[in-house]
């Protein structure tokens, strides 16, 4: 996505505060969670503006992608348009929601978001899991870095399981499937490990 593009964001003072913490990993229903964004009132914000303003949020769908009767994760390491996590590896495939992820005819944040991840996804795999949609698993939010003072993380889960069959794409550097507690001890953005606590 380009600086000068707009993506979704909500205000940081229309969030719950347990939603705020340092290091936080929330479990939450998907209307749960859609019905504090609403009410918050999202708006499509410059990235380049948005990037320097912790007055708000952006949000970014961020999918660990799993092999459940494996126990395994999708592993890759860190590339793509944000510098500041690059020399990290992630659990998490994820992206800002644009304007254009918008249905024809909807405004609605559900929309946007799921739009969003679903161009991600695309985005991302040559050949991605088939199967179930991905499963809504809470928010995660950290505010110890300046990427996290300005971002927002809805996780979600998506099983693959065919995994030999997924393709990723060039973004995912080294993109690999491991046992869970092996990622644990890899070298990981703090935000791969909040998503995994909510696994």
């Amino acid at each position: 996505m380009k600086a000068d593009e707009k993506v979704l964001c909500v205000p940081r003072a229309a969030l719950p505060g347990r939603w705020l913490g340092q290091r936080t990993a929330l479990r939450l229903s998907w209307g749960g969670c859609l019905h504090v964004l609403e009410k918050a009132g999202g708006r499509f914000v410059p990235r380049s503006m948005a990037e320097d303003d912790s007055t708000h949020k952006q949000i970014i769908p961020y999918v660990v992608v799993c092999a459940p009767e494996e126990g395994l994760v999708g592993c890759y390491r860190r590339k793509g348009s944000e510098e500041r996590l690059h020399g990290f590896e992630s659990v998490g495939i994820g992206g800002h929601v644009g304007e254009e992820d918008r249905r024809e005819g909807e405004n609605g944040i559900r929309e946007a978001v799921l739009g969003g991840l679903s161009r991600e996804l695309s985005e991302e795999f040559r050949v991605a899991p088939q199967g179930a949609s991905p499963a809504f698993l809470g928010v995660i939010n950290e505010e110890l870095s300046a990427v996290g003072k300005v971002h927002l993380g809805l996780v979600f889960r998506m099983e693959a399981h065919e995994p030999d069959r997924v393709i990723a794409g060039p973004e995912l550097l080294g993109f690999q499937w491991i046992g869970v507690d092996e990622a644990a001890s890899r070298n990981l953005e703090l935000w791969s490990r909040l998503a995994l606590e909510l696994l």
